[in-house]
């Protein structure tokens, strides 16, 4: 049974959940006059032990994420993907990635081709039912959703997009890097953390002047690779802060590590000081997650030998034990959730997608594409300060040939020998391995196969786990159509834009266009990126379109075209 219980149990996680009033009645959603900004903070490769309200006894220093977690409500059993991709887009599409298509981290196959890796065309992105709800919607550092045509972030629901589409980046960004403001390359120049911060407070101080809630996603490529572990090479945080990591006796081998995390926190603390700032900080739900779970020296994980500090847990990046799916998660906001609080529910990152959409007054949809959302709202139990409990549910992780479920306390682990999206040969392949099971709430490091002792618990636990993978529908939209396939066959794109969406409403473009949010829509709004689009053609229709040649369309004239 969850509850939430009081700051002192170790915890995880700072997500940002919906209104709690804190008086003795009962609390009511809805407080604010309208839908609550949203600012959704994710870190990478950032392991359950290095986040200081989760374990005591990391040397990293993290006050902005402490005062977070104090001020809001931890979730130290907070279960992803043990991959960047595809924990992302679990976050992004409320279902697991061998449901969302994106079964590993974006390929560079065409749509349609064998082994296509991203996000399924007919799955609906957070993003996407946020900018049609009304929001303004701003990504800022690492994509890793794909970089296809129709994959990219301007695709795929955001306004604006400013980092970098692949898996990793340098820390240090110059001219000629693969940084993109929205379709176009950038030529900015500096810290990669700090650059990612900056255009996120540009963004959230151009949205605070609208009428437009705004959904502000920063990711930080912080604590991913490259790392300085060879006193050889440069580091990768600003040398002061490895300064200050070293000064208090941190060893040279974490140094670099623990003072890129730091300074990542800092520049968090510069998002929630404008929150208080621009003085919405009471009206804007804050999350924080890492992806997956932290790389560790000497073990093989994906990644790289970094020294990552998983807890308690066995394993990390790319593992299916609980090194790789357990993390940071933490909610906080101003005024509206209770205070120090931490909930021992097992939660999952598809809970992510659905509680978001609770927050904004979006219904959650049963189905995304041709399989079910999995995410459940996280709302409802913390506004009853736990007293709602979250139903029991199977979590099931694949990366790789890596398998895990867990249910309760008992966890199915194996490594199978098929690693692709073949499902079929995945039920095949667990019909005849034997697979170990643990129980978590006696065995944490996952050390004990209890497969012998409790036959009934691993049977029944073996037939959810294949029936599981036995009913996925696998279907990629458009996979059949060779004209579809040959229009997709084309190299990852950095500034080539994407045709408008079919079936669009005007409402929807209406939104997208209106960039200020001043309920209108100049021609340079109306046109959006000019290269490679028919300018001449739009400007008349444009002209054709201003019934009152004002210079600027409203909802109402776009309507009549």
């Amino acid at each position: 049974m969850s509850r939430l219980v009081s700051a002192g149990v170790v915890a995880t996680v700072t997500l940002l959940l919906m209104p709690i009033a804190t008086s003795a009645a009962q609390p009511q959603l809805g407080g604010a006059s309208r839908s609550p900004n949203i600012l959704f903070i994710v870190s990478d490769d950032h392991g359950w032990g290095d986040l200081p309200s989760n374990r005591g006894k990391t040397e990293v220093q993290m006050p902005t994420l402490d005062a977070l977690a104090a001020g809001g409500v931890r979730f130290p059993n907070y279960h992803t993907e043990p991959l960047c991709g595809p924990s992302r887009a679990c976050m992004f599409t409320g279902q697991y990635s061998m449901e969302n298509g994106m079964w590993r981290g974006p390929g560079k196959q065409a749509l349609g081709s064998k082994g296509y890796r991203g996000i399924k065309r007919d799955v609906k992105m957070l993003s996407e039912h946020l900018v049609e709800a009304g929001y303004a919607t701003g990504a800022f550092g690492k994509w890793h959703m794909g970089s296809l045509e129709g994959e990219v972030p301007n695709d795929r629901g955001f306004d604006e997009f400013h980092g970098f589409l692949g898996g990793a980046h340098p820390y240090w960004v110059t001219a000629s890097s693969k940084m993109m403001h929205n379709r176009e390359s950038d030529r900015s120049e500096g810290h990669a953390t700090e650059l990612f911060t900056g255009w996120a407070e540009e963004f959230i101080r151009s949205s605070a002047d609208t009428d437009r809630p705004f959904f502000c996603y920063v990711a930080y490529n912080a604590v991913h690779g490259p790392l300085r572990t060879d006193e050889s090479k440069p580091p990768s945080a600003p040398d002061e802060w490895v300064k200050k990591a070293l000064d208090r006796g941190v060893s040279f081998l974490r140094s670099d590590y623990v003072a890129i995390l730091e300074h990542m926190d800092h520049n968090i603390g510069k998002l929630v000081d404008l929150l208080d700032d621009l003085d919405i900080a009471e009206n804007t739900l804050i999350v924080f997650v890492s992806d997956n779970g932290g790389c560790t020296m000497g073990d093989g994980t994906a990644g790289g030998n970094y020294p990552g500090n998983n807890g308690p847990f066995r394993g990390g990046k790319a593992t299916t034990y609980q090194g790789g799916l357990n993390v940071p998660f933490l909610v906080n906001w101003k005024g509206r959730l209770p205070q120090a609080v931490v909930s021992d529910a097992q939660v999952v990152h598809c809970d992510v997608f659905a509680t978001l959409l609770d927050a904004a007054n979006i219904p959650r949809p049963e189905m995304n594409g041709k399989n079910p959302i999995r995410g459940i709202s996280l709302i409802p139990h913390v506004l009853s300060s736990g007293n709602e409990t979250l139903p029991e549910r199977t979590m099931i992780f694949e990366l790789w040939g890596n398998i895990g479920l867990r249910k309760g306390d008992y966890k199915l682990w194996s490594k199978i020998k098929s690693n692709s999206a073949d499902w079929k040969e995945h039920v095949a392949e667990l019909g005849r391995t034997d697979l170990e099971l643990f129980d978590l709430g006696q065995d944490i490091a996952e050390q004990n196969d209890l497969r012998m002792k409790l036959p009934e618990v691993y049977a029944s636990l073996k037939t959810e786990l294949i029936d599981y993978f036995a009913n996925i529908n696998a279907e990629y939209p458009g996979a059949g159509s060779p004209e579809l396939s040959q229009e997709k066959k084309s190299k990852p794109r950095d500034s080539a834009p994407a045709p408008a969406p079919k079936h669009r409403s005007q409402e929807q473009f209406f939104t997208n266009r209106d960039r200020n949010g001043d309920g209108l829509i100049t021609l340079e709004e109306f046109i959006g990126n000019p290269k490679d689009r028919n300018v001449p053609a739009l400007t008349r229709r444009f002209q054709k379109v201003d019934s009152n040649n004002d210079g600027k369309l409203s909802l109402e004239e776009l309507r009549t075209d």
